[in-house]
């Protein structure tokens, strides 16, 4: 996947929508209205497939595979941040796929230092752990599962409690 850095937000989400379409996906949603870029939903009904082009090395128990996992594709733009955030109810596991990304993490409140992402490596986030995707100098396209935690409420996407963010969003 070639990511250019001077893509506008309209030619990296419709690269990104053509390329996703071309490996068979079906996608369900898309939000390309976040001040720090957007997402594709995927079809759960291709979650398999999903899983084992981005997370084949990553086991998950049969409560996991019970629920929904939520496959998403992350566009966080150059020099982007989402919010300081973390869930109540799920973890996650991302894959950098194409572009630049960076990660910061922390179990407090205290935001660390951002680490830049290393292609196609795993990085699984704890439920309560803080994060925050950070774009670098390019866009970043990030591969995402939620794994809830909680099988009477399911995470959806009112579980983001924000210590911190850029666009003033609560």
């Amino acid at each position: 996947m070639n990511i250019q850095k001077d893509w506008s937000k309209q030619e990296i989400f419709s690269q990104i929508r053509e390329w996703l379409v071309s490996q068979g996906y079906i996608i369900v949603d898309e939000d390309e209205s976040r001040p720090w870029g957007g997402f594709f939903v995927i079809d759960e009904g291709q979650i398999e497939t999903f899983r084992k082009q981005f997370f084949s090395e990553v086991a998950f128990s049969d409560f996991q595979l019970q629920n929904k996992l939520s496959p998403k594709i992350l566009l966080v733009g150059p020099e982007k941040r989402l919010s300081w955030q973390y869930h109540h109810r799920r973890a996650e596991v991302w894959k950098l796929i194409g572009g630049e990304g960076g990660i910061v993490r922390s179990d407090t409140d205290q935001e660390g230092v951002m680490i830049p992402m290393v292609m196609q490596e795993v990085v699984k986030l704890r439920q309560g752990e803080r994060h925050r995707l950070v774009g670098r100098e390019n866009w970043g396209v990030v591969a995402e599962i939620w794994m809830h935690t909680d099988p009477e409420n399911p995470s959806d996407e009112t579980d983001i409690v924000r210590v911190q963010d850029d666009f003033q969003r609560k």
